[in-house]
């Protein structure tokens, strides 16, 4: 996609981001370098997450209506095992119920990397937070370098602080950060300060 002004964000709900999950792995297997294995392990698990409460979606259309970035979230509850987890791993009660009690989940933020770099991931994500109604936000992201981390700076650009640095989950070798933020933000966005939520510009 050689211009991200002809790309299109829409909102997607979970019967139609089904219709479309294997255009949606796709992208997911490109961007994390995932194998066969891993493809369909994710695949199964965002099938899955279509179900939880408050499921939604935002998707990036490039120019042929194909499925370039896509990402979603939903409410955390209790029960949900990577809520518990992650409670658990929060030693102040307080906190938990602060940050975790009816916050959106942000599970996926996934576009295809010839697409990276051109503002579309912080479209996605300001599209989901714009929307999601709950008082904060969480989400989980592999430790790595913040600085060499296009990732990590679009978290922090976002308003995303550290919750729990150093977690571990089963079965996998890597230590995550879980990173928290308000909604709004204190200047009334889900932005940058001052902005107020509006997207770069693109079309249809």
């Amino acid at each position: 996609m050689p211009d991200a002004m002809r790309a299109c964000l829409v909102m997607w709900t979970p019967e139609q981001l089904a219709t479309r999950a294997d255009e949606a792995i796709d992208v997911l297997a490109e961007a994390m370098g995932y194998g066969p294995a891993m493809r369909e392990g994710s695949r199964r698990q965002m099938l899955e997450h279509l179900a939880m409460p408050g499921f939604r979606a935002v998707v990036i259309l490039g120019p042929l209506a194909d499925v370039v970035g896509f990402g979603y979230g939903y409410l955390c509850r209790p029960g949900q095992w990577w809520r518990d987890w992650v409670a658990g791993a929060m030693p102040v009660v307080a906190d938990r119920r602060r940050w975790l009690d009816e916050a959106c989940t942000v599970s996926e933020l996934q576009l295809r990397p010839s697409c990276q770099g051109r503002g579309l991931g912080e479209a996605m994500l300001r599209g989901m937070l714009s929307s999601a109604g709950t008082r904060t936000a969480v989400l989980s992201t592999p430790e790595t370098v913040e600085a060499r981390s296009g990732a990590w700076r679009l978290y922090r650009r976002m308003g995303f602080r550290d919750l729990r640095r150093g977690l571990r989950y089963p079965g996998d070798p890597r230590a995550f950060a879980i990173f928290g933020r308000d909604l709004p933000g204190r200047d009334g966005s889900v932005g940058r300060a001052g902005d107020r939520g509006a997207w770069p510009a693109m079309s249809r």
